[in-house]
């Protein structure tokens, strides 16, 4: 059966239009977790916007140093010295409002990020440690946050008093999409939903695709003579 160009062409922005204004998959942050080591005689110090965490010590720098820091990048130590080095320190502020349904115990936030341990969770939630951003929070592990510090890009570290440990997660940069044949720069995927000129376009393919109908519908009939 021959189908009618004016169909076609009106089947085609129809598809065009439900392609164009269907969301794209979101992507969750994912983190990369270093234990920086035990508690006992230790302490966060501060982080900076890098992500560095300079970790105190009661020993460590010699007989006459009675405290030491030790600036950690990535999980590793990269030097240490008897007095703080000289960091842009972005350690985060108190919060506004806590996230609903969970029993908070220490949180910090930052440019909209939010880090906090939380135990007996009335949502039902995992006991533990939490950070993300806004209604996106993603569940780091078991334990406790007992001191807590967040700079502005969404690394947080935190001391876990439950299990004498120091620990920083360390935002992975987001996924990055490229489209190979042309020139175009890298753009970030994110959740998202049909924008307006997307909507202008699916109302406009479903009534050229109505009317198609119609006029077929009302078309009278061709009668044929021997």
């Amino acid at each position: 059966m021959k189908i009618p160009a004016h169909w076609l062409r009106s089947a085609i922005v129809v598809i065009a239009a439900i392609l164009f204004s269907a969301p794209r998959a979101a992507f969750a942050d994912s983190y990369t977790i270093y234990d920086l080591g035990d508690d006992n005689a230790h302490g966060i110090y501060g982080i900076d916007t890098a992500g560095d965490v300079v970790i105190w010590g009661s020993s460590g720098c010699g007989v006459a140093s009675p405290t030491c820091y030790v600036t950690y990048v990535d999980g590793v130590a990269t030097s240490d010295s008897s007095t703080a080095p000289i960091l842009a320190y972005d350690d985060g502020t108190s919060c506004g409002s806590s996230p609903a349904g969970f029993n908070i115990s220490k949180e910090v936030c930052n440019n909209g990020w939010i880090g906090f341990g939380s135990f007996y969770n009335p949502n039902g939630d995992p006991n533990g440690v939490y950070t993300g951003s806004g209604s996106s929070l993603d569940f780091l592990g078991y334990g406790s946050a007992d001191h807590v510090f967040l700079n502005s890009v969404g690394d947080f570290a935190w001391v876990n008093g439950q299990d004498d440990e120091i620990l920083v997660a360390i935002r992975n940069s987001p996924p990055v999409f490229e489209t190979t044949p042309l020139l175009v720069e890298p753009d970030v995927v994110r959740a998202t939903t049909p924008e307006p000129g997307a909507l202008v376009l699916l109302g406009t393919g479903l009534f050229l695709f109505v009317a198609a109908i119609r006029r077929k519908a009302n078309r009278p009939p061709v009668v044929y003579f021997d």
